[in-house]
């Protein structure tokens, strides 16, 4: 499914335009700013699925915790 866009327009530090425009080129980078968007908002959505399992269940165990740590690093 192809979604729709939208041209918006952003300040970002100069260095930070560079690195991208090395990276990406020039014609790549509303992509990768698009693809560096969608990742900080998968991981601020996990980041609230937490909060809300600790609000509900109390702070997560180290065993849990640990297990996360091994899943993560793929163990």
């Amino acid at each position: 499914m192809s979604e729709t866009t939208v041209k918006k327009s952003v300040t970002i530090r100069r260095s930070i335009a560079e690195q991208i425009e090395e990276r990406a080129g020039a014609g790549g980078f509303s992509r990768f700013v698009d693809a560096a968007a969608e990742h900080w908002l998968a991981l601020l959505k996990a980041q609230e699925i937490v909060e809300d399992h600790v609000r509900r269940n109390g702070p997560l165990s180290e065993d849990v915790l640990e297990e996360a740590r091994r899943a993560w690093h793929g163990e």
